[in-house]
């Protein structure tokens, strides 16, 4: 390290010329900084106004949201402010200006806006002028009202498994927000129309919330968490025989076939609490229903809410009447 000092210690000395050419060029440059910046610069810069207020749940409308700021400062001052300064848009705090908020409309004069503009901007002692110099501000109340979450997401899963229970909303509610009269056609929020494929495990989805609300309505939720029950799952076949269900005159009725087959799905955590012995098969034997068919629809009783019902063949079974 030592020698590759010295090496350049002993190049400048023989180009000496150099050292003077660095030292010229670093003096003429600090001069043009100098000169070109030292004097007072006009510059206009057009930004939008957003008008704010966290004591009053107001929403404001602006016809010149558009607003032209000339500031005339020192030139250094002006090139540190603006290489720190890149938003476009300049905040309003309405808690600042003497404005009355039961009229719902007021002509601002530009000039009571000045001190936050140069706050916000970073500007002291500039001198700024600005235009429009009359700004059009209007305003409405904004109500809040909670409504329930439709959920209309979808859930496939994967083979073995299948959903133990329906899709459970973590949070049932949304709170919406805009004017009196939009509040009163909206009564519930929905998810959007997803479907999720291929679940092979219960957890928490990340459902997105369809926003498409009326215009000037608004909800600050976008998405809303959704618990699944995903279970392995096993079919089995159950032979029931049919029973007769006849209310009108007593003449004895006969089905054929006696029995039908049933295939059903469960959780393989639940399968050993089956008793196949306790489903009912049944057909309703009324007038009504056999003047209109020669077949009757097989029915089923006693089965568990967690057995799910592929399909029962036949469907429907003949019957004869007999004394």
């Amino acid at each position: 390290m030592r020698k590759i000092f010295e090496q350049v210690i002993s190049f400048f000395k023989r180009h000496r010329q150099i050292i003077n050419f660095v030292i010229c060029l670093c003096v003429s440059f600090f001069l043009w900084l100098f000169i070109t910046y030292g004097r007072d610069y006009q510059h206009s810069t057009a930004y939008t106004l957003k008008f704010t207020n966290n004591e009053h749940n107001v929403e404001y409308f602006t016809q010149d949201s558009i607003i032209t700021v000339g500031i005339k400062t020192n030139g250094f001052e002006y090139l540190f402010r603006s290489s720190k300064h890149d938003k476009k848009d300049l905040i309003i705090d309405v808690d600042k200006i003497n404005l009355n908020l039961s009229n719902g409309k007021a002509n601002l004069p530009s000039s009571a806006l000045k001190s936050q503009i140069m706050h916000s901007l970073g500007y002291r002692g500039a001198d700024i002028t600005l235009s429009p110099s009359t700004v059009r501000l209007k305003w409405n109340k904004i109500y809040s009202k909670r409504v329930k979450i439709v959920n209309k997401c979808v859930f496939k899963c994967q083979k073995p498994y299948d959903m133990y229970s329906d899709a459970e909303l973590m949070i049932k509610d949304a709170v919406i927000e805009g004017t009196e009269s939009l509040l009163e056609k909206i009564d519930s929020v929905n998810t959007k129309n997803v479907t999720y494929k291929n679940i092979n495990k219960s957890g928490i989805f990340i459902v997105p919330l369809d926003l498409d609300l009326p215009n000037g309505a608004t909800c600050r939720m976008t998405n809303v968490p959704v618990k699944i029950n995903a279970e392995k799952y096993t079919e089995n076949i159950a032979m029931l025989p049919v029973k007769a269900v006849r209310y009108e005159d007593g003449r004895n009725i006969k089905v054929l076939p006696k029995q039908v087959k049933v295939r059903y799905r469960v959780a393989v955590k639940d399968f050993a609490k089956i008793n196949e012995k306790e489903f009912n098969a049944f057909v309703v034997c009324s007038d009504e229903a056999m003047s209109k068919s020669n077949k009757l629809k097989v029915n089923l009783s006693n089965i568990p809410d967690y057995v799910k019902i592929v399909n029962i063949y036949p469907q429907k079974v003949e019957y004869i009447l007999f004394k």
